[in-house]
């Protein structure tokens, strides 16, 4: 690709425009929540589904109204060991994500921990079968969507735009992704940076987006149902107190 001056704007919102809008706009979303208006929280995930939709829409049809090709953005299957090997990881991972989410749900201690680490995200994350039903549908959005614009999209442009190899646009690209999870908190931008890097390692030995969306998609979906088996045990906002502390 050869970037042009829309995709040095899109870059702008997505490194820092739309991070800041939404670490307000979930800050206000918090506090009503966690002040009793529960609802809202699957009003907020109607919202991002559709938003992530939207976004990850329209940057797809840009990208191809402009005659650049799926392979430069991760839409295609590269064969070879090393493809293998990429997916061989990936479903490793899976298996893990998995396997832990099974161990968590059954182990009261492991809720407890959980639910420590996780305190601050508490307004955000299931606490009914409803909810988690549709966190899973929210989670799904974000493996796709999340992954076709900043491992596919952003990476592309950081090539091109810095003339960079895939490694390092890989690190830009997840330090960005870490910053637009920063309405998580400080601990968040770097938690959420290192699953960005992972993503890229999956993309670079795949050359596709295939592997790191089922990855992203299982690991949202495994930590929804981890947060509502620990929400459900000990009532719907058991953490408030701890929220607020």
């Amino acid at each position: 690709m050869t970037p042009i001056w829309i995709d040095h704007i899109v870059f702008v919102l997505l490194a820092a425009v739309f991070p800041i809008w939404d670490y307000f706009a979930m800050k206000k979303k918090a506090a009503q929540i966690r002040a009793g208006r529960t609802e809202l929280r699957m009003k907020l995930y109607q919202k991002v589904i559709g938003e992530e939709w939207i976004i990850a829409i329209a940057l797809l049809i840009g990208w191809f109204a402009l005659g650049r090709s799926g392979a430069e953005i991760g839409l295609t299957l590269r064969g070879g060991g090393l493809a293998w090997a990429g997916y061989a990881l990936a479903v490793a991972v899976c298996v893990g994500l998995v396997w832990q989410m099974r161990s968590v749900v059954r182990n009261p201690e492991s809720q407890e921990k959980f639910r420590q680490q996780l305190a601050k995200l508490t307004f955000i994350l299931p606490h009914t079968s409803k909810e988690s039903r549709t966190f899973d549908a929210v989670s799904v959005t974000a493996g796709i969507c999340e992954e076709i614009v900043f491992r596919g999209y952003l990476i592309a442009y950081l090539m091109a735009w810095l003339g960079s190899p895939f490694w390092a646009a890989g690190v830009v690209s997840s330090l960005v992704f870490g910053f637009a999870h920063v309405y998580q908190g400080p601990a968040g931008i770097p938690r959420t940076a290192a699953v960005g890097g992972m993503l890229a390692l999956l993309y670079g030995l795949t050359g596709a987006l295939w592997a790191p969306m089922v990855v992203h998609a299982v690991m949202d979906i495994t930590s929804g149902r981890i947060a509502y088996a620990a929400s459900r045990e000990n009532g719907p906002e058991r953490s408030a107190p701890e929220l607020a502390a």
